[in-house]
């Protein structure tokens, strides 16, 4: 009889079909920050070969932020330890009518299984203008998550922070508490529960912020 063993759970994990591409998809349709940089594809035929070329903003759909973002002396996106974009995460729901999530917010008695959580609010579908009206994280909440443990946040909206946020709170609470987050998941139709993540940024070099590629596949039980 086999024992199942966390290790064990996170090999299973990998073998077979059942991952979830949790990106939102990059085109000219993509909604972007008011201000930034829409995405652009310039395509041409060179010799009988298409050669493409983009221009975007590094804000854009599914990305990871970097302190330097935020700060001056922060660190750049190549420099964020991989390990906290690759490895167990708990899909977690937030009520989509609050703007500003509380630790009350959370499910009755639930506490993190792993140091990833990612939050579902439903509150940003694809292909919506960025604007008022999609969920954000309290400044007690980034707190109570450093608290339990919790280094890498990611939601399914286009900030951290309320649309309307000036001074950045729970963006510069996140920094403050040496996090790393992720913005603009798509979680539509992903269940509650534990999964393998993997969201692996562009690797650009000085950058603030890069679009990543996410990925969930649910652990074994």
């Amino acid at each position: 009889m086999r024992v199942s063993t966390p290790e064990s759970r996170l090999s299973d994990a990998w073998a077979g079909d059942g991952w979830i591409d949790v990106s939102r998809p990059l085109s000219s349709q993509t909604p972007v920050w008011p201000g930034d940089r829409a995405f652009e594809l310039d395509q041409r035929s060179v010799d009988d070969l298409l050669v493409s070329a983009v221009s975007s903003t590094c804000h854009i759909g599914t990305h990871v932020d970097a302190p330097l973002h935020i700060r001056p002396n922060g660190i750049a996106v190549h420099e964020i330890p991989l390990g906290r974009l690759i490895g167990p995460a708990e899909v977690v729901r937030l009520p989509a009518s609050c703007e500003l999530a509380l630790p009350q917010d959370l499910p009755l008695g639930w506490s993190p299984s792993y140091p990833k959580v990612l939050l579902r609010t439903d509150s940003h579908p694809v292909g919506q203008p960025i604007g008022e009206g999609f969920t954000g994280v309290s400044l007690d909440l980034v707190h109570w998550f450093s608290d339990h443990g919790v280094v890498t946040v990611g939601i399914d909206t286009p900030s951290l922070d309320p649309f309307s946020s000036i001074d950045l709170e729970s963006h510069n609470a996140l920094a403050d508490r040496g996090m790393t987050w992720i913005e603009g998941l798509n979680l539509d139709g992903v269940e509650t529960g534990c999964y393998l993540f993997i969201a692996l940024p562009l690797p650009l070099r000085g950058t603030e912020a890069a679009p990543v590629r996410a990925l969930v596949r649910r652990l074994a039980e």
